[in-house]
């Protein structure tokens, strides 16, 4: 009988794990193929199922002048995602009743306009109708504070509590929160309030513009090159310490795992809070066109149906050149995390394709980005000045280093790359350009394809 059990037990191991490597073998190659794809993946992935990591992997390149690759232990900037580990740290006050979630923001920030009518639960839930950026741009070198106050005089955007509406400032008045009871800086607070509990070693604060972060990947975004063409290159600079509890950190994704299972066993937060965390708290006016609630920290997205629940329970970041995303699948208890250093690289259709690989569901394999082959002559007959119908702007065909570029609509020119005698494509921007065939010396019509969101067919200005 003993026998017949243990042999039980051994045939369902046995295709467990040959279902866990065909997974595996799954999502390796989907990821192959959005290497491949017109927004191909650079950075690292992680992927657990029921507790247990089933993959990792890291893709493309850490460094374009350098040409290292990125690997499993590469850290990236996270961007807003550290707005999860601020309302970690503001909910760990809560449960220390040091402050309230109820407390009004005059409390701290009277000076700042509309301050008696915002609740830290608005501020944490977007639902404080405070303004979504500061006044300074992203790579402007202030403090959080100068861009915390920027926008004091402002009038709220509607009446806390009637709507939802995202907001990093809120964040940098809940960094101002933070320091303020706890008399640390974020930084500090976070160290020995999270990262240290949650055994995260390999994530924090960049303070310094010269700073050297040992194993940080550097951003892919899109620069002016010496032709004031834009292009695909090193991501601009940007002062990440000004941005505080609203995304100042970078990590890993071995970091963010650890993270997500400190959170999840109560090691951060009761469990009370970690239920809590994921509560769609209700507004006056709801936005019925979205599934998607902002609760403490997380962004709760709501698929149930009649038949099941579909809770996914997430949260992504972007900034110059780097892009992150955690997703929790609660009811089928598998997550995803990636972490990229290019603006271009696809995260949201590859995470709903990996849980669609776990559950053996039909998924689909990105299209491979298009092929390009050298200008030749019978291309110039391209070149020329194409209006949009019935609109003021045009579309200008150039030649500059024996590359083809595009301007329109005001915007800087871009490089277009040919596929085809006919069809060009721009990297840095979702474009195609179809030109209309002609046996005449000069093509007389294009097709102005962006992202199959604006398609129009231009003819050749009448000069």
């Amino acid at each position: 009988m003993l026998k017949q059990i243990f042999l039980f037990i051994l045939v369902i191991f046995i295709n467990f794990s040959a279902t866990s490597q065909e997974h595996v073998k799954k999502i390796e190659e989907l990821l192959e193929a959005n290497v491949n794809s017109a927004k191909p993946f650079n950075g690292s992935i992680l992927v657990a199922q029921k507790g247990k990591v089933i993959y990792r992997g890291a893709y493309g390149l850490s460094d374009l002048n350098a040409k290292q690759p990125n690997s499993i232990n590469s850290k990236y900037f996270i961007g807003s995602v550290t707005k999860l580990f601020t309302a970690v740290a503001i909910l760990q006050l809560v449960e220390q009743k040091k402050i309230s979630l109820s407390d009004y923001l005059s409390k701290w920030l009277p000076e700042i306009n509309g301050s008696e009518k915002i609740t830290i639960h608005h501020l944490l839930t977007h639902q404080s109708g405070l303004m979504r950026d500061s006044h300074q741009d992203y790579d402007a070198e202030v403090s959080y504070k100068e861009r915390l106050f920027s926008i004091k005089n402002d009038s709220l955007r509607f009446k806390p509590g009637e709507k939802e509406s995202y907001s990093s400032v809120g964040f940098y008045a809940l960094t101002y929160i933070l320091e303020s009871v706890s008399e640390m800086s974020f930084e500090d607070y976070f160290e020995k309030y999270i990262f240290f509990p949650a055994n995260m070693k390999n994530t924090g604060v960049k303070k310094t513009k010269n700073q050297d972060i040992q194993g940080l990947s550097a951003g892919i975004g899109l620069i002016t090159d010496k032709n004031g063409v834009s292009d695909i290159g090193p991501a601009k600079y940007f002062d990440s310490y000004s941005f505080a509890g609203g995304g100042s950190l970078y990590s890993t994704i071995d970091d963010m795992w650890s993270f997500f299972n400190a959170l999840e066993k109560g090691k951060l937060v009761s469990y009370n809070t970690v239920r809590m965390m994921k509560l769609k708290w209700p507004v006056k006016y709801e936005n019925k066109k979205t599934k998607r609630y902002h609760s403490y920290g997380w962004e709760i997205y709501d698929y149930s149906n009649n038949e099941r629940p579909f809770l996914m329970i997430a949260f992504a970041g972007k900034i110059y050149g780097y892009k992150s995303m955690i997703r929790y699948y609660e009811n089928d208890d598998i997550v995803v995390i990636a972490l990229c250093n290019s603006r271009y690289s696809e995260r949201s259709l590859l995470g709903h394709a990996i849980r669609r690989i776990l559950l053996d569901k039909e998924y689909k394999l990105p299209e491979a980005a298009p092929k390009t082959i050298p200008v030749n002559r019978y291309m110039k007959k391209h070149l020329g000045i194409y209006d949009f119908p019935g609109k003021k702007n045009f579309a200008e065909i150039k030649m500059i280093d024996g590359k083809f570029t595009l301007t329109s609509h005001g915007d800087k020119p871009v490089y277009l790359y040919p596929s085809n005698e006919n069809t060009f494509h721009a990297k840095s921007i979702p474009l195609k350009i179809t030109f209309e065939p002609t046996t005449k010396k000069k093509t007389q019509k294009l097709e102005f394809n962006f992202n199959e969101e604006m398609v129009d067919t231009l003819n050749r200005k009448k000069l």
